[in-house]
C-alpha cells in the first residue's frame, strides 16, 4: 500500500475506534503489510483524526443539595 492508502486509512478509520488505544492494533496489522510503514506517524495522524471527532463532554460531578 502507498503513503496515500496509509493516510486515507489514519483520516477515515481513526475516528471510528471506541478509543484511541484500538489504534495500536490497527498499527500492528498494517505494520504487517509494509515493512517501510511508519507506525509514529500513522498514530499521530489517526489519533489527531480521532480526537477531533470525538469531543469528550464535560464531566459534572457536583453533588446538588436540596
Amino acid at each position: 500500500m502507498s503513503k496515500q492508502h496509509y493516510e486515507f486509512i489514519a483520516d477515515t478509520i481513526g475516528p471510528m475506534v471506541s478509543w484511541p488505544t484500538h489504534l495500536h492494533s490497527i498499527a500492528d496489522e498494517l505494520e504487517k503489510t509494509n515493512p517501510r510503514f511508519n507506525r509514529e506517524k500513522f498514530l499521530q495522524r489517526a489519533t489527531k483524526a480521532w480526537e477531533d471527532n470525538n469531543e469528550q463532554p464535560d464531566i459534572d460531578d457536583s453533588i446538588p443539595y436540596s
